[in-house]
């Protein structure tokens, strides 16, 4: 696992951000600098030894476009899919939460047991991979502008994040993805850029710090995703 993956990660997320700023959250452009950057990533592990086996859908990337799984429930197109003779394997699912986090919360994380459910119990991998924000701002979307005016900005706290280590440390249950990543990004000091964010000023608790830095750290999930589609293969 290449040493400076994260860094190459925080830029593809800038990438997006910028696209976000500009064209804002309705529009899919914003997505294909991170979607693409996963998928290629995944293609040069997977691929530089297996001859070219998998074949990766993306936003950005080979066909340029989601793939749609015919899941247990319901069908639904997936940010990332990992094939193996036109068959899915595997499923990575991606969330940047740029604004407005603390109401939408619970609906983020139902949202998730639901299509991690739909989607594993089809005996496909699924793998979901969060980016939050340390200092999240909060818009009233009843304004004119296209992101709404700013009216505060929210401190991620250890309740916003509980639920996924308790998620994390469950049982291996069908609403339990395979493999769950956490980045929590911030504001540069110019507020021009974001940048991994200091977990000491979150104040989360050791545990949670240290799964952070480990187990839900981005280099572990692309190592832990490319051992599952190994897995499904």
């Amino acid at each position: 696992m290449e040493e400076d993956l994260e860094t190459k990660f925080i830029e593809a997320i800038n990438n997006s951000y910028e696209e976000y700023k500009e064209r804002g959250a309705r529009s899919t452009a914003k997505l294909k600098p991170v979607h693409s950057f996963i998928a290629q990533y995944i293609n040069n592990i997977l691929n530089r030894k297996e001859g070219n086996k998998y074949k990766i859908y993306s936003l950005g990337f080979n066909e340029g476009k989601e793939y749609q799984i015919d899941g247990k429930y319901y069908p639904k197109k997936e940010d990332i899919v990992v094939l193996v003779d036109e068959n899915p394997i595997v499923v990575i699912s991606f969330k940047f939460v740029t604004s407005n986090y603390a109401q939408n919360s619970n609906n983020y994380f139902e949202n998730l047991l639901g299509e991690t459910a739909n989607i594993r119990r089809v005996n496909v991998g699924f793998a979901h991979l969060l980016i939050l924000r340390a200092h999240t701002p909060y818009y009233d979307k009843n304004s004119g502008n296209k992101r709404g005016n700013l009216k505060k900005t929210e401190l991620l706290t250890q309740k916003e994040i509980d639920k996924y280590v308790k998620l994390f440390e469950d049982n291996d249950y069908p609403h339990k993805p395979d493999v769950l990543g956490i980045l929590i990004v911030d504001d540069d000091a110019n507020k021009e850029h974001l940048i991994k964010a200091d977990l000491e000023n979150l104040g989360l608790d050791p545990k949670t710090k240290k799964l952070l830095d480990t187990k839900l750290s981005v280099n572990c999930f692309f190592d832990k995703v490319y051992h599952l589609c190994r897995l499904k293969n």
